[in-house]
């Protein structure tokens, strides 16, 4: 195909600005990523990276154009693979998809076991990150669709569950609602938690940050509550999905929004993701809180 070994090992080690890591990245020897890249800025006739022994590789102007191009050359290689793989009635090809770290081991994990059934040939892969981080790969390519909570932005949308923050108290404490602008104790929040906070609050500078302990997941969070650190704020889909159904109370503001997945064209993906967004609808669409 027109995408080859050489920019997948170009993207590879713009990813991680480093060579050794690149390398393990994917299984081959770091004099071999070295190669590759020597060979293609020679073929190109242009300069990729600039070596810092501080900041590591640093992407040029036309490093960064490129690896722009490159990844929008991988998507398309995977879609030409997968139209191929369907003609023969065989689904294989690659599945990229960005999620929230708590959407994973809800949403992702309850539709990857049927899909993974149905479709064990195709090669899922599962890049993580907070809110902001899934636009940035959805916009740069970088994955098939985001599975994520709104706002959604520019890109076309589909929601899935409508959620709210709620939260969790340590053993024996009891409270009507907890205030988010005025409590005084420890909040206990996870990040894209927080990042969905703050997106929602109508006056972020009312916000307490200063009492806010943060963590990357909210299974942490259930923890760091259940041994008397703070109040947890979570969503609640996340918490009944994790640890069923428990005591909790709302907070004040009210924190609601939708939870789904998006990408450039929904009506344009690949076959492979189109299938896992097809059960993922039947497994979750249904249920609102």
């Amino acid at each position: 195909m027109m995408y080859n070994r050489n920019l997948e090992i170009f993207i590879k080690a713009a990813e991680y600005g480093n060579l050794t890591k690149a390398a393990k990245t994917l299984y081959i020897s770091q004099p071999a990523v070295s190669n590759a890249l020597s060979k293609l800025e020679e073929e190109l006739g242009v300069k990729l990276f600039f070596r810092d022994k501080r900041n590591g590789m640093i992407l040029t102007d036309a490093g960064e154009k490129i690896l722009s191009l490159a990844k929008q050359m991988e998507d398309i290689d995977n879609r030409i693979s997968q139209v191929a793989y369907k003609e023969q009635h065989f689904m294989g090809g690659r599945l990229r998809i960005a999620s929230l770290a708590s959407l994973t081991s809800t949403i992702i994990s309850k539709t990857l076991k049927q899909y993974q059934t149905q479709f064990p040939d195709v090669l899922v892969e599962i890049r993580e990150g907070t809110p902001n981080d899934l636009i940035r790969m959805v916009e740069d390519h970088e994955v098939d669709f985001a599975v994520s909570c709104a706002p959604f932005w520019k890109f076309d949308s589909f929601s899935l569950i409508h959620d709210h923050m709620v939260a969790i108290l340590p053993n024996g404490q009891t409270a009507e609602k907890i205030s988010l602008n005025a409590d005084l104790r420890t909040l206990i929040i996870n990040r894209p938690a927080y990042e969905t906070i703050l997106e929602y609050l109508p006056r972020r500078n009312s916000f307490r940050s200063d009492k806010v302990l943060l963590v990357q997941n909210p299974e942490a969070a259930i923890h760091m509550v259940h041994d008397g650190i703070g109040i947890g704020i979570v969503s609640e889909y996340t918490l009944r999905s994790l640890i069923g159904d428990v005591p909790f109370c709302p907070v004040s503001p009210d924190i609601s929004f939708d939870i789904g997945f998006f990408a450039h064209d929904l009506q344009d993906l690949t076959p492979a993701a189109a299938e896992f967004v097809t059960i993922m609808k039947q497994l979750h669409c249904k249920r609102t809180h």
